[in-house]
């Protein structure tokens, strides 16, 4: 049954990608939201009854993002992180709201742990040249970011070196590869990122299996890509996982496992994030997701479901 849980009219609008961080140790979990307009990052902490913005170190009405230099307003659409520990913050942008009908398709990086009300990206990745040319508002709207030890475990296959993906071939990548979705074509890409000279190597591509991605968020203890598109597919999510079937084509490349409707209590609402709780969060076979809304319909912009916890695909 889907419910709102976060405080009403808290977002006017324009609330896009969420990540979920599981309690690590005596820090409680955090459910992280971006929004594109005025482009923003909040850290939500959960007070029994909704997610709330956490209160401490500048976070109380979110925190304006930039691009390094300082200046500009990222149409900020994805938010990920990657190993569990780091600072590290990673919003997917289609364009820097400033610049009228320009594409500017950037992984940005920023430090969740300063103290500022405002946060500059420590680097940037600009990806336009390496994809498709789309709409400026049509871009990359979808982030999330796969363990190298996943990745290997399933024979995923690099596309750039036609062979297996050997995380060695790639200096500071910080573990694992930066997958985005387009909203305009539906395609996920995906990205080793140098952390310390600043390229990137696109190693692969591959379709989400709807017209277009809102957002991507990668199921960790399970080991399932989830694609999610928006009222523009009837909110229908893409459930992906890479293929190991012996001489299968498309052996190491990631398909579409299963497609689920949306939750039938929710009605046909513009969702551009999603994501889920942890294996520890699991209540009679079951984890919360959550979705954010871009509409804020009836002032609400988060809600909640449910999936089974533990893998569903079968072999």
């Amino acid at each position: 049954m889907v419910v709102t849980v976060d405080p009403a009219n808290t977002y006017a609008s324009d609330l896009s990608g969420v990540h979920y961080e599981p309690a690590q140790g005596a820090a409680a979990a955090v459910l992280w939201a971006v929004q594109n307009m005025p482009s923003k990052l909040y850290r939500l902490l959960w007070n029994g009854s909704a997610w709330v913005s956490d209160t401490s170190n500048g976070w109380s009405a979110g925190k304006a993002l930039h691009f390094p230099d300082g200046q500009g307003t990222p149409d900020s659409e994805g938010v990920t992180k990657g190993v569990l520990g780091s600072t590290a913050l990673y919003a997917s942008i289609e364009r820097d709201n400033q610049v009228s009908g320009a594409s500017r398709l950037s992984v940005l990086m920023f430090d969740g742990a300063s103290a500022s009300d405002s946060l500059s990206a420590t680097r940037e990745w600009n990806l336009t040249s390496d994809l498709p040319k789309v709409g400026s508002n049509l871009g990359l709207e979808a982030i999330a970011w796969v363990p190298d030890a996943y990745l290997v475990s399933k024979g995923f296959v690099d596309e750039s070196k036609q062979a297996a993906y050997d995380p060695a071939s790639y200096a500071n990548h910080a573990g694992g590869i930066f997958f985005v979705g387009v909203e305009q074509s539906g395609m996920v890409y995906g990205f080793a990122l140098d952390h310390v000279g600043g390229g990137f190597t696109r190693v692969a591509s591959f379709e989400s299996g709807n017209s277009g991605v809102m957002d991507l968020s990668f199921d960790r203890d399970v080991g399932y890509l989830w694609a999610v598109c928006d009222d523009t597919c009837q909110g229908r999510s893409n459930v992906l996982d890479i293929d190991t079937r012996v001489g299968s084509p498309t052996r190491g490349k990631f398909l579409v496992r299963r497609g689920f409707e949306r939750p039938a209590s929710m009605p046909n609402l513009n969702n551009e994030g999603f994501t889920m709780g942890s294996e520890s969060t699991c209540q009679a076979g079951f984890k919360p997701v959550f979705y954010a809304e871009d509409g804020s319909t009836m002032g609400f912009a988060i809600r909640r479901d449910s999936i089974p916890c533990g893998p569903f695909l079968g072999n």
